[in-house]
């Protein structure tokens, strides 16, 4: 098999790829369709230029182009996941790599083959911020004890009055087991029935009425409340539960 013509073929068929030939100093030889397409330069008006323009500002006094330069030509190989700028000055978040190509005789270059993955950055930030968000909206229930469960029934978060009601001298950790907790929420038979099925057969529970004793003896009539958060396979699931204290 011809190598060339199999990269000459790559370089210039490829939809997905942006590909840069470079010299050993970042300068830049040729760029292929891919590229000018995903980033607005024609391969004569940037032939020539170093690959450092297309970092943003942050990254070039931070040193990025000259420590990816530097790790290709020791290692052979570099990659990287970062922001890189469109002629019309907006950013693209790109993942790739650079490979150190060794001519013997003749003059070295270095390949930088990367795609755009700028949706699943968004989408990233996205389920962080969303994630984030959820949590503020739980911790600022005060009227209503709230815990979240994975689908192994171990902790992911409670909310502060969930530790009022339920009098805890410390937060349960998370990542520990709902079984493992030792007090009264847990003690409750018929509690910890409902609960299970929640989790076992999918269904929900809609304020169904309980009697629980706290550690200092008071009793409490609460209602249950429970939901599925994520009902799609692909997803984990997490299971919400609300504890809801009614008027005595």
């Amino acid at each position: 098999m011809d190598t060339s013509d199999f990269f000459l073929s790559l370089f210039n068929n490829a939809q997905n790829n942006c590909i840069l030939i470079m010299n050993t100093e970042g300068d830049i030889l040729e760029v292929n369709r891919a590229f000018s397409e995903e980033f607005g330069y024609l391969n004569d008006e940037i032939k020539g230029k170093n690959f450092s323009i297309l970092f943003t500002a942050h990254d070039q006094k931070a040193g990025k182009p000259v420590a990816e330069l530097q790790r290709v030509k020791s290692t052979g190989v570099a990659t990287d996941n970062n922001y890189m700028v469109n002629k019309d000055g907006t950013l693209t978040w790109v993942s790739g790599e650079s490979i150190f190509v060794n001519r013997h005789n003749e003059q070295d270059y270095i390949i930088k083959i990367f795609q755009n993955i700028h949706t699943q950055k968004q989408l990233e930030h996205f389920l962080i911020e969303s994630s984030e968000f959820f949590e503020n909206i739980i911790e600022s229930i005060k009227g209503a004890a709230v815990l979240v469960l994975d689908s192994m029934m171990r902790i992911l978060k409670v909310n502060t009055a969930f530790i009022k009601m339920f009098e805890l001298d410390t937060p349960p950790q998370e990542g520990n087991r709902l079984t493992d907790l030792n007090h009264s929420f847990w003690m409750n038979d018929d509690m910890k029935k409902e609960i299970r099925n929640v989790i076992v057969t999918n269904t929900s529970v809609k304020g169904k009425k309980f009697e629980l004793t706290t550690r200092s003896g008071q009793q409490k009539e609460v209602a249950l409340y429970t939901k599925i958060m994520h009902e799609e396979p692909t997803l984990e699931r997490k299971i919400l539960v609300v504890i809801k204290e009614l008027p005595s």
